[in-house]
């Protein structure tokens, strides 16, 4: 069975039992309390139309959504599930999605237990820039800025106007979307936007094809690793103007699994076959932030540094900056060179939220000087550099409205619009239509790669 297809079902099953437990619980909680939880399931299908022709273009071009939300609320107890399933109708296979499966426990002093998966406002500003450090974003879409949460044991109590919390886990889903398997010694995805390695190099002046070969690794090996986190913030003013400073710091699992590979001619293939071997890597991120309030305004600003040198000892009980001497491979045939840099950057938002329009303008500033390339085999390079967005939704009448995200990198050029207009001819009825356009004219960006990737696209669901 091959590594995407057994991930796939793993996480699949995951979702299945977590829904099984959630809905068991219910049961147990809410035997004579169906008032008190709300559920909503919606089908949809899209169909997306290409405006030009990307260099790894798919057969994929319309898919079946299913998405499913669920909540509890019941004295001191709470529960929230959220996923999404894909359906494509071209070569059926699927992309799963589980954005939130918890339950909650408040406790007499305000305090909070979370175990599940749950998104965590630890870092306000970066879905808007997909940036995927903290947390996945879901994948569905070259745009898509939905967030999936972070698994595992979360604690939250306060104060007066002190609140620490504190997360701790065992346990990881790496991200999966978009979704990726070897074929035939070839990398393939079910999406037109998955950056793929290389498929030729050059040996003795000739070009020569290269042959992937996935190690599967254990399951074990990559969903039992530990998370720590602890964040602290402190609040002043009333709720209409209410400020708040934050500090946080977490060792977690990067989003995707790196590789290790070896790499050499095979004379029989007239290839250079390459065995990757997937590994996961942990990082830390640290950073603060200032949040204020003004009546309907908020502005925020912070900085984060993410380290993906830094490690935990067996049971979090020191620090070691080692770097595993196996993480870089060089051959006479092949290079894999993962960039393992330090990076920094500070972002800032101002939102605005009135009856019928939320409007927010954000700004990142990346500072680390080291250059990642956009050619290597992990497609590194960082989405931004000194870039300035504006979004937001506007309610034009209760049966229409629109949103728009639109970015600008002021360094690289860099032009991403993403628009849609949602019409709800009937209370559980939606039909959406949408663009994602891009504009990347210089070859060392990370969007470079997608810039033949504009798109429109149809999008018909009901809700249950």
């Amino acid at each position: 069975m091959r590594a995407h297809q057994k991930t796939t079902i793993f996480l699949i099953a995951s979702i299945i039992c977590t829904v099984s437990w959630a809905q068991g619980s219910n049961n147990l909680l809410n035997e004579n309390l169906y008032d008190s939880s709300r559920s909503a399931t919606r089908v949809g299908y899209e169909k997306f139309v290409r405006l030009n022709q990307p260099q790894n273009k798919t057969r994929n071009s319309d898919w079946i959504d299913f998405s499913h939300t669920y909540s509890l609320r019941k004295n001191s107890i709470e529960g929230s599930f959220n996923g999404d399933l894909r359906f494509y109708l071209n070569n059926n296979d699927i992309s799963p999605s589980l954005s939130e499966a918890y339950l909650r426990y408040k406790g007499e002093n305000g305090s909070t237990y979370t175990l599940g998966r749950q998104k965590l406002d630890w870092h306000p500003n970066e879905s808007f820039w997909q940036l995927d450090h903290f947390q996945n974003t879901r994948g569905f879409r070259l745009m898509d800025m939905k967030n999936e949460g972070l698994s595992g044991f979360h604690y939250q109590t306060k104060d007066n106007n002190l609140k620490t919390e504190v997360f701790l886990s065992y346990f990881y889903i790496p991200s999966l979307n978009p979704s990726v398997k070897v074929e035939d010694g070839q990398v393939v995805s079910n999406t037109d936007w998955y950056k793929r390695p290389p498929e030729r190099t050059i040996i003795a002046n000739q070009e020569v094809d290269i042959f992937y070969d996935l190690e599967v690794p254990e399951y074990r090996d990559v969903i039992v690793q530990k998370s720590l986190g602890l964040r602290m913030s402190l609040d002043w003013g009333e709720q209409a103007n209410q400020g708040q400073v934050s500090a946080f710091s977490i060792y977690k699992p990067e989003r995707r699994l790196r590789i290790n590979a070896e790499a050499y001619y095979e004379p029989a293939l007239d290839s250079v076959v390459v065995n990757a071997n997937p590994v996961v890597n942990h990082h830390v991120m640290f950073g603060g932030e200032l949040r204020q309030k003004y009546k309907n305004m908020e502005f925020v600003a912070g900085a984060i540094t993410i380290d993906p040198n830094a490690k935990l000892g067996s049971d979090f009980d020191s620090f070691s900056l080692e770097i595993k001497n196996n993480r870089t491979l060089q051959s006479d045939f092949f290079k894999v060179e993962p960039k393992y840099n330090r990076e920094t950057y500070a972002h800032s938002s101002i939102n605005i939220k009135n009856n019928f329009s939320i409007i927010s303008l954000n700004y990142l500033r990346y500072f680390s000087e080291h250059e990642k390339g956009s050619d290597d085999f992990y497609s590194e390079t960082v989405k931004w550099q000194n870039a300035l967005g504006m979004g937001g939704s506007y309610e034009f009448y209760d049966w229409l409205q629109g949103t728009m995200n639109i970015r600008y990198d002021f360094e690289r050029k860099d032009n991403l619009l993403n628009a849609q207009l949602i019409f709800q001819p009937w209370r559980q009825s939606s039909i959406t239509l949408g663009s994602e356009l891009i504009r990347s004219p210089q070859t060392n960006s990370y969007w470079s790669a997608y810039r033949a990737n504009d798109t429109f696209y149809l999008n018909v669901g009901y809700i249950f």
